[in-house]
């Protein structure tokens, strides 16, 4: 009888174990779009992106594939498939963070990035603390909530292709010198002063970094609210990623109603953080007539 049992035990434990592995793949296709884990044999990325990735295989998970099928679905839900042709192939990566690989319109996916828990909101946080660590001491006082919470794999998604957009069709150029074009030049000065070698106009990253106490954060996102042309804390690190972040708000406002607040002390002080203002009402007509909308 007792080996009948193990035989049985066995049997069951073998099963789980190929059922596990039919589950993982190096490759997937879903509704059309393809998700390929990084392969050194098969991927090259572009010169300046490949220091950035560890050239080794990856297989993609059950729960990844789980991920970014959801991230799909969300899309489809909104009728945003066609954004979703503009990559050739999602490529899953041990990378130091996602990236939009232009010349070979390509996007890599920081695997570490690739699940549903993480949120847009716990992404603005952690973007907050990355860029101000004096903020770490008082992390217990404050928070932000998405309204719908969504994930910030699909935000990355989302920016990425914008990045995709932003080369093919605004030809931006960020090879050692930024070009201003006929096709581009009225986003980037919407934000960026050409007469101070295409600075931010609003000293955006000395504002944060000058936040030395929880009073002053307020005062920051009471600013940022009202008067910020930037949709987003990493919206001022350049142009392109100004143009990225804006084109993933685009859609996230107009298509999901997303909203982001302040909390303070589990309140919340602020809400809709990405409120309509004239500067980001001009970024936002200036996609829509981008993308035909």
């Amino acid at each position: 009888m007792k080996g009948y049992l193990r035989i049985i035990i066995l049997v069951i434990s073998i099963t789980v174990l190929f059922s596990g592995c039919r589950q993982a793949r190096e490759v997937f296709s879903y509704q059309g779009i393809i998700f390929e884990g990084f392969d050194p044999a098969k991927h090259q990325p572009s010169d300046e992106f490949h220091l950035y990735i560890r050239p080794e295989k990856v297989v993609l998970s059950a729960q990844d594939i789980k991920s970014l099928r959801r991230c799909v679905d969300l899309m489809k839900q909104k009728n945003l498939m066609h954004l979703l042709k503009y990559p050739n192939r999602f490529v899953i990566a041990n990378s130091s963070y996602s990236f939009a690989d232009k010349p070979q319109m390509v996007i890599y996916l920081d695997k570490e990035k690739i699940n549903l828990d993480f949120t847009i909101s716990d992404d603005w946080k952690n973007k907050l603390l990355n860029s101000n660590l004096s903020l770490m001491e008082k992390s217990n006082r404050f928070a932000f909530r998405g309204t719908p919470e969504l994930p910030n794999l699909l935000r990355i998604m989302l920016h990425e292709i914008g990045h995709l957009v932003e080369y093919e069709q605004l030809k931006f150029n960020w090879k050692g010198k930024f070009y201003e074009n006929e096709l581009n030049k009225d986003f980037v000065t919407i934000s960026w002063n050409r007469s101070d070698n295409w600075k931010d106009r609003e000293g955006f990253r000395g504002k944060v970094q000058g936040i030395h106490s929880v009073e002053g954060l307020v005062t920051f996102f009471q600013w940022f609210k009202q008067d910020s042309s930037f949709l987003s804390l990493s919206s001022s690190m350049g142009m392109n990623e100004d143009f990225a972040e804006a084109f993933a708000y685009y859609y996230l406002i107009r298509y999901y109603n997303y909203k982001n607040s302040f909390l303070l002390d589990g309140t919340v002080l602020i809400d809709n953080l990405q409120a309509s203002n004239p500067l980001r009402d001009q970024k936002l007509a200036f996609i829509a007539g981008v993308m035909g909308e």
